[in-house]
């Protein structure tokens, strides 16, 4: 069986855990990863070379022969530029699951969705395209999660999460059930989350409070 010749774009620490969960899918091939960082030409990272990537996607795809690209950046917002000029260019991404992750056969998952090693997807969850649901954070029943978002490692959703678009669960954070948290924010590091968080809102704590406000969107760099 023909295997699917993925080219990763990414050499950073984010890229490291990615290109470590796609050698373990007998099904692909990781056939080259790309970086704009020039101080990574050349390099190697778990034994596949790093190549600059000079901004012709689709020159870049040919030379190396893929069949589909996986973003393996952690930054929502740099990530979902990515995704767009992947699309743009006709191109397929495809999902990177690590084998050790547990999903439920009742989860609804887009397109270019990245699982990493020992995360838990339960029944009755969505996850939209773009999103990272990073090592060993636990997704219960019935949460939805929007395009572009990003659930660190150990964070934990209880049931009936919203979790709306390029918002931030921090590592080791909490969020109750039935709470929303609004698109742009970010829920920091070990916080536990009783209430809904608002709009481009940093909270942090126990229980997790507005600490700071930011303005960052998609296309607008901070």
């Amino acid at each position: 069986m023909a295997k699917n010749r993925v080219l990763v774009w990414g050499a950073g620490g984010h890229g490291k855990v990615v290109v470590d969960a796609l050698l373990q899918r007998t099904e692909l091939e990781i056939v080259g990863i790309i970086d704009e960082d020039g101080k990574k030409k050349d390099s190697n990272l778990l034994g596949v070379r790093v190549a600059l990537f000079d901004g012709d996607l689709l020159e870049t795809a040919s030379r190396f022969g893929c069949d589909c690209v996986t973003i393996a950046i952690g930054d929502n917002y740099t990530r979902y530029e990515k995704f767009q000029q992947v699309r743009r260019a006709g191109l397929r991404l495809v999902n990177v699951i690590h084998p050790s992750a547990h999903i439920s056969p009742f989860v609804k998952i887009g397109e270019g969705v990245t699982i990493l090693a020992g995360a838990t997807i339960n029944a009755g969850t969505v996850i939209e395209e773009n999103v990272c649901v990073n090592t060993a954070a636990s997704v219960d029943h019935d949460n939805y999660l929007e395009h572009s978002c990003h659930i660190f490692p150990n964070a934990t959703l209880t049931g009936g999460v919203r979790v709306r678009e390029f918002a931030y669960v921090g590592p080791g954070a909490v969020v109750t059930p039935k709470l929303t948290v609004q698109k742009y924010s970010y829920v920091g590091a070990g916080a536990v989350v009783l209430e809904d968080v608002p709009e481009g809102a940093q909270v942090c704590g126990v229980p997790a409070k507005v600490f700071k406000e930011q303005s960052r969107r998609p296309g607008v760099q901070k």
